[in-house]
């Protein structure tokens, strides 16, 4: 039996995985913010993953109720129109869309080094490109687009650097395409409009979930790999991403300790 924890497991794909590895007989935790939306027989933690010390709450009761985790799915996320701060003073969609990422990865490694085989599923887009380094909290030229796709650029470093530090755990980032899901979110009249659209012609929760298990069940750890609905792209990055990896780390590390 596998422990499988996953984040914004109340909906959409994350839903989805939560009722294949129950139907499968593995031990499922879901972590969200309303638990009559989880699925009968997961364990539900609820948390506001937007908030610093929420991840840091939710690690240290998985670390002290979990002897393994066998995978880590990371797929909460909630778009705004409209640019937001949370408590801490971080631009909402960086916070819950990144940095909770970043904190569950790296606070939940332990556990995951326990495993026999240990996979770190991330919901962000798989792939480089530079990091708007001037304003990575989006105080200019914000958009909720934009700031879905700096997201994925910044999870695309995250997986380099992490498996840099845990070369035993593997890291599937994945893109699932248009997929008919609820689109959490905050919307103005304009995007709702899109994604309104976007709810009627997106691919079923069922395509994806087929699309992205082969990716879970088997593979090498050492290298990241970027799946883009259903293909893999084993990413190797260069010197220049490699740094851009190094770079959001410390910028990271400097977030939390402020």
């Amino acid at each position: 039996m596998k422990t499988v924890v996953i984040t914004g497991g109340t909906d959409g794909i994350g839903l989805g995985l939560a009722r294949i590895y129950l139907e499968r007989g593995d031990q499922v935790v879901v972590v969200g913010t309303d638990k009559a939306k989880a699925e009968p027989g997961a364990w539900f933690i609820r948390a506001d993953l937007e908030l610093i010390d929420e991840n840091r709450r939710l690690i240290n009761r998985l670390s002290a109720e979990l002897d393994t985790i066998d995978l880590l799915v990371l797929g909460a996320r909630f778009q705004r129109s409209r640019r937001r701060e949370t408590a801490d003073g971080l631009e909402s969609n960086f916070a819950l869309t990144y940095l909770s990422r970043f904190l569950l990865s790296h606070g939940l490694a332990g556990l995951l080094g326990r495993a026999a085989d240990p996979v770190v599923l991330n919901f962000g887009a798989g792939r480089f490109g530079p990091p708007r380094w001037d304003d990575l909290q989006q105080r200019t030229q914000y958009h909720g687009l934009t700031a879905m796709i700096q997201a994925g650029i910044l999870n695309a470093a995250l997986a380099v650097d992490f498996v840099g530090r845990h070369p035993a755990i593997r890291y599937v980032n994945t893109f699932p395409g248009t997929v008919a899901t609820s689109f959490a979110g905050d919307y103005d009249e304009t995007e709702a409009a899109q994604i309104g659209r976007l709810r009627a012609t997106g691919k079923s929760v069922e395509t994806a979930v087929k699309e992205i298990l082969p990716f879970l069940d088997s593979g090498a750890p050492g290298h990241p790999v970027a799946v883009n609905e259903g293909s893999a792209v084993p990413l190797a990055p260069q010197a220049s991403s490699l740094a851009d990896a190094r770079r959001l780390y410390d910028y990271t590390r400097e977030v939390l300790a402020r």
